[in-house]
């Protein structure tokens, strides 16, 4: 138990993270590479290939991960091999957690577990104000300036939660017109865009591709020979470097998650076979210009926005 506790060999030290990642890579293949486009097509058959040749990839990664995350001061040949393991057999226990709560009907279960370990840093996030800032203004000596920063955290905190909830459930709707046989119902038809179409995957996503940056970061950390020669070459802050790194992801994954969801051309074929149009577009290629623009526009500010939920607890911190 205390080697499963341990920092850097954690049981579920990695969480599912190692997974998303082979799903993400897994979808790059499947458009690269004829065989995963073939068993796309096979049904049943090809998913059960396509999901055993994510979970063998989740595993590389967490062995690939993990290294990095061995500690420098340890020479035994045994720990090195038995982190991994550690590691390996935790992702294993999530991913199984995750088709569980799959089969049952629960939810999405790689979500789930996000948001379960999402929670965990919530709590451990509030025992800290509360360390820092409830414990010294009512424990010992009452300090002005610690009230204000105290207020302020809250009232940005109850800001994002207002900003969030807005984002969430306002959406653009562009009103349709049937070309015949308009019934009252039909009067009234919209289609809808979310502000944030994509959600929360596009930071889901840049997290899980920010872990072999991390496991990069550990290795350069546990060998000083490799830390004094990148220090030598290059003079970047790698806090900041990671941080833009960061939110580079997040913007091609709003835009990638988006398009993915949101398929302007198929929208614009469905509203063609209904005989409907937009009001002042042509139907087909008119139209779809005309919502792959207007999609275009609404992922920038849900981009936007996704950034600066994920920035802003490191600037606050500073």
């Amino acid at each position: 138990l205390g080697l499963i506790d341990a920092a850097p060999s954690k049981l579920f030290g990695l969480g599912i993270y190692p997974y998303i990642t082979a799903s993400i890579v897994v979808q790059f293949l499947q458009k690269l590479l004829p065989i995963c486009r073939e068993w796309k097509e096979q049904g049943q058959i090809g998913k059960r290939k396509l999901n055993l040749l994510t979970r063998a990839l989740a595993l590389l990664f967490v062995f690939g991960q993990t290294f990095g995350m061995i500690p420098k001061t340890s020479n035994s040949l045994a720990v090195c091999f038995l982190i991994p393991l550690i590691a390996a057999a935790g992702c294993a226990i999530l991913i199984w957690f995750a088709d569980l709560i799959n089969s049952q009907g629960i939810g999405n279960g790689t979500s789930i577990l996000i948001m379960a370990s999402m929670s965990n840093n919530l709590i451990d996030s509030l025992k800290e104000i509360k360390q820092n800032y409830y414990d010294n203004l009512f424990t010992n000596n009452f300090d002005p300036k610690l009230l204000t920063q105290f207020i302020l955290i809250i009232l940005v905190l109850l800001l994002f939660l207002i900003v969030t909830v807005i984002v969430q459930i306002t959406s653009l709707k562009i009103p349709v017109q049937y070309a015949r046989n308009q019934s009252p119902s039909k009067s009234n038809s919209y289609i809808p865009f979310k502000i944030n179409t994509a959600g929360v995957m596009p930071v889901i996503l840049a997290n899980a591709l920010m872990q072999p940056f991390k496991m990069l970061m550990l290795i350069i950390k546990n060998n000083q020979g490799f830390e004094n020669f990148v220090n030598y070459l290059t003079n970047i802050d790698i806090v900041n470097f990671a941080l833009s790194l960061h939110i580079l992801l997040i913007i091609v994954f709003s835009f990638f998650s988006t398009f993915m969801n949101v398929n302007p051309e198929d929208i614009s074929e469905h509203l063609s076979k209904q005989d409907a149009y937009i009001v002042g577009f042509r139907p087909g290629e008119q139209t779809t210009k005309y919502l792959s623009s207007l999609l275009f526009k609404i992922t920038v500010i849900g981009a936007v926005f996704l950034v600066t939920l994920v920035t802003m607890p490191y600037l606050m911190n500073k």
